[in-house]
């Protein structure tokens, strides 16, 4: 306790002259924390936004249910390009390839179909659509001939695509020759898709084929 002012005034002097100056750097260093953190947050939305408004324009021309004209596949080709440079960390960005490949399969570029879905799994953060893109590659890769690289894409775990993998390695062991690779891909995409209850009528076929006659 002080017994006049005077003394209270000096021994706040005493304190300011002490440690002013660390205080003012703390408040500096919170304001600037505060308005940094606040500026990374609307940034990180306001690209998110961007990227998907250009994506947007990508899904209203249709691509997947019409063929377009050359100059409506120029415009989608640099709305493509526009995303995956631009916004290469989005989700978008890979969207973006994944339609990308969809052009060169059309135009049988399967090379230029295997470089997009590999940039697109390159630049993917989610398991579920990494798969996808995992089945996608290794088809391209199966008819290339390339059956060992197609074996190694799909070499990890399926998740909820049993059936897809199982299948898809069926049908690489088959154009390997490997008929009882085969069979047995085959029935275990088979069991996984009737446990799921889901109609495979192709799957179905494919195992019927390679039946052993007693």
């Amino acid at each position: 306790m002080y017994d006049t002012d005077e003394e209270q005034i000096e021994a706040l002097k005493k304190w300011w002259h002490q440690y002013g100056n660390t205080l003012i750097v703390a408040i500096i260093v919170f304001i600037a924390g505060y308005f940094g953190i606040n500026y990374y947050q609307h940034s990180v939305q306001s690209t998110k936004e961007q990227a998907s408004d250009v994506y947007q324009k990508l899904v209203d021309m249709n691509i997947e249910n019409q063929t377009l004209s050359a100059e409506q596949k120029g415009e989608a080709e640099k709305l493509i390009d526009q995303l995956k440079t631009d916004y290469d960390k989005s989700t978008y960005a890979v969207f973006a390839a994944m339609y990308g490949a969809k052009f060169d399969v059309d135009a049988q570029d399967l090379d230029a179909a295997l470089t997009e879905l590999q940039w697109a799994l390159e630049h993917n953060k989610d398991d579920a659509l990494g798969k996808t893109l995992r089945l996608r590659i290794a088809r391209i890769q199966l008819a290339q001939g390339k059956t060992d690289e197609a074996l190694k894409t799909i070499a990890v775990d399926a998740g909820a695509q049993v059936a897809n993998f199982e299948e898809l390695r069926g049908d690489i062991y088959l154009a390997m020759g490997k008929v009882d690779d085969a069979r047995t891909a085959f029935q275990l995409a088979y069991n996984d898709a009737k446990e799921k209850q889901l109609n495979r009528p192709v799957l179905e076929m494919k195992l019927n084929d390679l039946a052993v006659t007693e």
